[in-house]
């Protein structure tokens, strides 16, 4: 995989439960460009954002849709960042309010490492 930016929204829901959402980008100015966009949206909707941050990263996800639960797998994934760099690697479930390690997230996703998009 290439090395690119990653965009990681992780927001607060209904049952406890962290929800994350994905958005690659080429470059970190166009990732901080695009969050800007992303946090006013969010700010006025339901469920508060937990942390959204532009970091390097060479994983890939394929695009984010809105409606996504009807028709996607739930994703369940480990999300960890430094100031710098951050790595999502795939785990098997995630419990309500509980973070594996300091600096490290279990969060739900319905988007999927875009290789594995058949």
């Amino acid at each position: 995989m290439k090395l690119g930016f990653l965009m990681i929204i992780l927001t607060l829901v209904e049952n406890g439960q962290l929800s994350a959402a994905f958005v690659n980008t080429a470059t970190l100015e166009e990732c901080e460009s695009r969050a800007a966009i992303v946090r006013g949206i969010l700010e006025q909707g339901e469920y508060p954002i937990e942390t959204m941050v532009c970091r390097a990263s060479d994983a890939e996800f394929e695009p984010f849709v809105h409606g996504m639960e009807e028709f996607a797998e739930p994703q369940a994934y480990l999300v960890s960042f430094d100031d710098e760099r951050a790595t999502v690697e795939k785990t098997a479930a995630c419990e309500a309010g509980a973070n594996p390690a300091p600096g490290t997230w279990c969060a739900v996703s319905m988007q999927k490492f875009l290789s594995e998009v058949e």
